[in-house]
């Protein structure tokens, strides 16, 4: 593994490059958008499927939001920065997932770069997603251009929450937040 600092893994991913970095979840594969087709290429991931962008702060998140509706405020103040990921209409146009992770290695790197990054897994499609950097598939550390230390994370993924186009569900769940509580804190609005 080529471990790397935080300011270090920035001038790789300015460079197009792959960066490895703890998450307080997960283990994640990160990029800036010049390194996104290595990393669809490094998970094997159709390219059709989205991939979050972290953000250092919500209001970073939202500035990349076409609407940014009531509940997505809420739930930011109650759960970022942490595991939560809100899918919002883009002011690109289609949705957005955004997230603000909680304190680890991959924040560092987003204070550092000073703008979201992309975000996913760092695990082959169809695998587990790694809590550690030694968990971590031989075949990704390989594939990838550096690494951050950092600590372990949960081993949970972020909750999913789709806000676009009207909508308020819930596609990941986690222990956290539920379908159930969505509607409890939707219901509070």
């Amino acid at each position: 593994m080529n471990f790397v600092s935080p300011l270090e893994a920035v001038r790789a991913l300015r460079e197009g490059k792959v960066a490895l970095v703890p998450t307080e979840t997960v283990v994640g594969l990160v990029a800036a958008e010049s390194g996104l087709s290595r990393l669809w290429e490094i998970k094997s991931r159709d390219p059709g499927k989205p991939i979050a962008l972290l953000c250092s702060t919500a209001e970073d998140a939202f500035a990349l939001a076409a609407d940014v509706p009531p509940l997505s405020r809420k739930l930011a103040k109650r759960y970022w920065p942490g595991p939560l990921t809100l899918v919002l209409d883009s002011s690109a146009g289609g949705t957005v997932g955004v997230r603000v992770p909680g304190e680890s290695a991959v924040r560092l790197v987003l204070e550092a770069c000073q703008g979201p990054l992309y975000a996913t897994s760092a695990n082959l499609s169809g695998e587990s997603a790694p809590r550690a950097l030694g968990d971590v598939n031989p075949r990704v550390v390989k594939a990838v251009d550096v690494v951050v230390p950092g600590e372990p994370g949960s081993g949970e993924a972020s909750a999913v929450v789709d806000l676009s186009g009207g909508q308020v569900r819930v596609l990941r769940a986690t222990e956290d937040l539920s379908e159930q509580e969505l509607a409890r804190l939707a219901a509070d609005e």
